[in-house]
């Protein structure tokens, strides 16, 4: 085999060995995109109520939060896929989202709303789990509570 054929082999193996391993590490970069455009919209809303339709930046179907400590098997049952970007929180106070697009996660969160500059609090569990669906326009308060912008759902 010709040597720079043979080196080029070798360059886009160990280059997709590179991207296999970044992406089992930090997930996918869509959702990491996600992420980001997430907490510069909530933390920068000025509006006094706003559904998620308007408020989250990309596309979404529906939107689970859990309590802490649910575990990552439950995580995978109730939302029906798994994902690198799927994680359990840790301790009491933390903020657990999953947004879903068409049956893949869209965008995840598992940080403290200190540390995120938001706060999303559901008013209707069931069991560890809270749920939306797009299309539901339900209306969340929004305010600033220590510097955190929180967004609190409105019960019907």
């Amino acid at each position: 085999m010709n040597p720079r054929k043979q080196r080029f082999y070798i360059a886009a193996v160990v280059l997709l060995g590179v991207i296999a391993l970044i992406y089992s590490m930090v997930g996918s970069p869509v959702v990491l995109w996600h992420n980001h455009q997430l907490k510069t919209t909530l933390t920068g809303l000025t509006d006094p109520s706003i559904t998620l339709e308007q408020a989250v930046p990309f596309s979404w179907d529906e939107v689970y939060s859990f309590a802490p400590y649910t575990s990552l098997e439950e995580i995978v049952a109730t939302i029906g896929t798994e994902s690198y970007n799927l994680s359990e929180s840790t301790s009491e106070g933390m903020l657990q989202l999953v947004f879903m697009d068409e049956g893949a996660v869209a965008a995840t969160v598992c940080d403290a709303p200190a540390n995120l500059g938001y706060n999303l609090i559901f008013s209707d569990w069931e069991g560890n789990a809270a749920h939306l669906t797009y299309g539901e326009n339900v209306s969340f308060e929004v305010r600033t509570e220590d510097g955190v912008t929180v967004l609190e759902q409105i019960a019907e």
